[in-house]
């Protein structure tokens, strides 16, 4: 018997041809979730092995960090970072086991802010995310607040471009606001970087003002959360009675970066730089930028930053290397008599950090402009430039101040979830569908068939 004409086929187990896409669709959710699971399992298991296998102790402005957990006399910088680390240090947790806690739990919480908002808006971003957080492993035993500083960016970006529909309106600005300004206080480079990226918006958000209304207002909270996050850490800082600090510690990054670099190694920490910054800690930063930037001729200067851009470009991996070079980690292998089967193995794993850590943040880079091209395809526009955009601020910033690897950590682990939630979630907030119009009630006649507008 012969189906009848416009009848929907339908195969042997009895489900429509129009099902297909839909389990398609499913089953492709379900592979992208269960390997950014899997990621994010191995991040933890691979993260808490190293660092109980290794055990690195904390140095440097990691063990400043330290110190500084819960003894608000010795604060200098790490904003509300070393009051969450003085948490378990209070319950006698070890400076490992403390760092552990915070950077797992930061893992975790990136992990579901990436499942929720990747898998909905853009899948292949979930798994770029997933993957670059696994990169990450090595770092989760280190005394370091870089983690946690993003995790709460995240969290505020998401707040603010995709918040969540049974919140007030009011509940979620101040959300996104105050997750915004805790990071930004745990690191101020965030503050550098969230004003770079409003002056890129401010052009696309002004010409799109009709149209997408809501950009506006994203740019808002992110300036006001990051001056909330500066004046947070400054005034931690003028608690301790240690003020000074931000032009000797902090401005080091300004020094370092430019004013005294050099041609060769440009951009990195210095003596030089730390120095050149506590002899200029009594004038003025506008007067000390002046006067240092005319001592020199201005083909110094673009000689520097051609120096740097490469690096700016494609930074190089960190996370193995801040491990195992840990100074009692480095000191118990150049003691040991297998030291130098040890290094050569070191440096193969760092060969393949590096290779692996090459082609993921190619990808990242060059999914940005395709979720651009995708965000306008959906419909916006003002909001389809912020993923270039936060490229573009973060190159900017780093042109100018010191350059580590671990200081891109933000912006290859951030750029897929902003990607995903300018073309997802942003299109799912309705930043430019008009209210929609209900349609009249038809008339009623009276049952007579008298017109109503008859007169009696």
């Amino acid at each position: 018997m012969q189906p009848e004409v416009g009848a929907d086929p339908q195969d042997r187990s009895g489900r429509r041809d129009g099902d297909r896409p839909e389990r398609r669709r499913r089953a492709l959710s379900g592979l992208v979730l269960a390997i950014v699971l899997l990621a994010g399992l191995a991040h933890v298991a691979l993260g808490i092995g190293l660092a109980l296998w290794l055990g690195p102790e904390p140095h440097s402005d990691w063990l400043h960090y330290w110190h500084s957990a819960g003894n608000p006399s010795r604060y200098e910088r790490g904003g509300v970072g070393v009051w969450l680390l003085a948490l378990p240090k209070a319950l006698g947790a070890t400076p490992l086991v403390s760092a552990l806690c915070v950077n797992v739990a930061s893992a975790v919480v990136l992990l579901w802010l990436i499942v929720r908002f990747c898998t909905a808006g853009w899948r292949p971003m979930a798994v770029l995310s997933a993957a670059y957080l696994l990169m990450l492993a090595p770092y989760a035993g280190i005394v370091q607040l870089d983690l946690l500083a993003s995790t709460f960016i995240a969290a505020g970006l998401c707040l603010a471009l995709d918040p969540p529909p049974r919140w007030r309106p009011g509940v979620s600005v101040a959300a996104a606001v105050a997750c915004l300004a805790l990071g930004v206080s745990v690191k101020p480079q965030y503050a550098l970087l969230i004003w770079a990226l409003v002056g890129l918006m401010a052009l696309p958000a002004w010409m799109w003002r009709r149209r997408e209304p809501r950009a506006a207002k994203v740019l808002a909270i992110l300036l006001v959360a990051s001056l909330a996050g500066f004046a947070l850490d400054n005034g931690l800082r003028e608690v301790s009675g240690r003020s000074e600090r931000l032009r000797t510690s902090s401005a080091v990054t300004l020094y370092g970066g430019l004013l005294v670099s050099r041609l060769e190694g440009c951009g990195y920490w210095s003596v030089e730089a730390a120095e050149a910054a506590s002899a200029d800690k009594d004038k003025p930063l506008l007067t000390a930028i002046r006067e240092r930037l005319s001592a020199r001729p201005l083909s110094h200067w673009i000689g520097i930053l051609r120096c740097k851009w490469p690096q700016i470009v494609r930074p190089p991996p960190f996370a193995l290397y801040w491990l195992v070079e840990s100074p009692n980690i480095r000191a118990r292998i150049d003691t040991s008599d297998d030291r130098d089967r040890i290094n050569a193995r070191y440096q193969r794993a760092i060969d393949v950090e590096r290779k692996l850590y090459g082609w993921l943040t190619a990808m990242i880079l060059l999914a940005m402009p395709l979720a651009t091209a995708l965000a306008w395809r959906r419909g916006a526009r003002a909001m389809a430039w912020l993923p270039l955009a936060w490229v573009a601020a973060y190159w900017s910033v780093h042109l100018v101040f010191e350059i580590q690897g671990r200081y891109f950590l933000g912006l290859y682990l951030l750029a897929p979830l902003i990607a995903a939630l300018v073309v997802g979630g942003w299109r799912r907030a309705g930043p430019h569908t008009p209210a929609p119009v209900r349609a009249p009630e038809p008339l009623e006649l009276p049952p007579t068939g008298t017109p109503p507008w008859s007169s009696p």
